[in-house]
């Protein structure tokens, strides 16, 4: 079983239920497809261990304005703040460790991103079925059958074959030859679905199913201190709400 993780933003409660859930049950290898940081107050304990535990960790946009791989200008005054709060706090060996992050990684027939597959370093979404109906015509050869992505923090899936694209739901989706999916997997840390309790997914490759897996976790303990360390109370009250 695989577990992939995404957009964790130093949200050290979330991350580590999701620890404590997954060594209580059969995963072999956990993912994480970046955002490790940015809006969260403990950006060194989740960089450490998402690096003890994750086997691979791609680059998400948050880690790259952390690290000054990208500008800043993309983002909102609070998200501007707390990415230099954040280059403030972290220490060198995760800024390290983060400036060495790939954009992707593939396997067998199993690909995965931050953001939308088609240029993983615009950081474009999958949301919408025209985002996914844009792969087809753009990219569909160079997709794997499963292509997994965070960064939109929701749960939205989609089926394409080429020619057409399909939204796809349900506890469970189910590989069938003639499709590829683009699934995006949730956030651990913010999820934005109107559902406050972390999310991430669960690969199978003997059954070659996909699902959702959903955990209440400790917001208050983390919405406290975010605003102990001085970010923008915005993000702490959205925790509480989920978007």
């Amino acid at each position: 079983m695989l577990a992939i993780i995404s957009d964790i933003h130093a949200n050290y409660e979330a991350l580590t239920t999701v620890y404590r859930w997954l060594d209580h049950n059969r995963v072999d290898e956990v993912i994480c497809l970046g955002d490790v940081i940015g809006y969260g107050p403990d950006p060194n304990p989740v960089c450490e261990l998402v690096r003890e535990r994750c086997t691979v960790t791609l680059l998400g946009n948050h880690d790259a304005a952390v690290i000054g791989a990208m500008a800043t200008d993309y983002y909102q005054p609070p998200a501007k703040e707390a990415i230099y709060w954040t280059r403030a706090e972290l220490n060198e060996d995760n800024f390290r460790w983060l400036y060495g992050l790939p954009f992707t990684h593939r396997r067998d027939s199993l690909a995965f991103f931050h953001a939308a597959p088609f240029k993983p370093s615009g950081w474009f979404y999958v949301v919408r079925p025209q985002d996914a109906q844009h792969h087809n015509s753009a990219i569909y050869g160079r997709l794997e059958k499963w292509n997994f992505v965070g960064h939109s923090h929701l749960t939205l899936a989609y089926a394409i074959n080429g020619k057409k694209t399909k939204e796809v739901a349900g506890d469970d989706l189910i590989g069938k030859d003639d499709r590829k999916y683009l699934v995006n997997v949730g956030s651990v840390g913010q999820p934005r679905d109107k559902d406050p309790r972390l999310c991430f997914g669960l690969y199978d490759p003997n059954f070659d199913t996909f699902r959702h897996v959903r955990l209440p976790y400790d917001i208050e303990s983390v919405a406290r201190k975010i605003v102990n360390a001085g970010l923008d109370a915005k993000f702490a009250k959205r925790l509480f709400v989920g978007q």
